[in-house]
């Protein structure tokens, strides 16, 4: 295994294609780097865990929510929107070469690997989906729990210091 070869080059080529793309969408500067490194988190986890023998399916699942994660962090850090981060981070993974030879195989006549084909990029479309669905849900639970936990407090301090006759000091 050439480490320069399956992965470096790989992962440097997926950082500026899309940040070619993210060009293309007139992202700023500071948004435009932090999002092509999702691109290159979300190709260097592809690239790791297709070498140690995970299925498609898998890969793009956990690459997915890998840089689901990565986008809502940096979206929190930057404050900026999630989806600048995500769709410039989930470029690699698009099964854009399945969808190909898919299409390829029904224009030949050959329907046995046109199904196979199929089967597998919209297996691949479906787990990138799925990755990028549980991220965000698991930190839209979290934000809410955290809001809701943060009011109930805040009512039960009220409530404490009234009785006291303590004034009430914010959060």
């Amino acid at each position: 295994m050439d480490i320069t070869k399956d992965i470096i080059i790989p992962c440097l080529c997926s950082f500026v294609a899309c940040a070619a793309f993210g060009v293309q969408f007139n992202i700023r500067f500071k948004h435009l780097i932090a999002a092509s490194v999702g691109s290159l988190v979300s190709q260097l986890i592809y690239t790791l865990l297709s070498m140690n023998e995970f299925g498609e399916i898998q890969t793009c699942f956990i690459s997915a929510a890998a840089v689901a994660l990565f986008s809502e962090v940096m979206a929190k850090i930057i404050k900026a929107p999630v989806n600048m981060y995500l769709i410039v981070g989930i470029i690699p993974l698009v099964p854009g070469g399945l969808t190909y030879y898919a299409m390829l195989a029904l224009v030949m006549g050959d329907n046995d690997t046109f199904l196979d084909r199929a089967i597998d990029a919209f297996g691949a479309a479906g787990a990138i989906a799925m990755g990028i669905f549980f991220i965000s849900s698991a930190v839209r639970l979290y934000k809410d729990f955290r809001r809701h936990y943060r009011r109930n407090l805040k009512k039960a301090y009220k409530k404490l210091s009234a009785k006291d006759g303590r004034s009430v000091k914010k959060f």
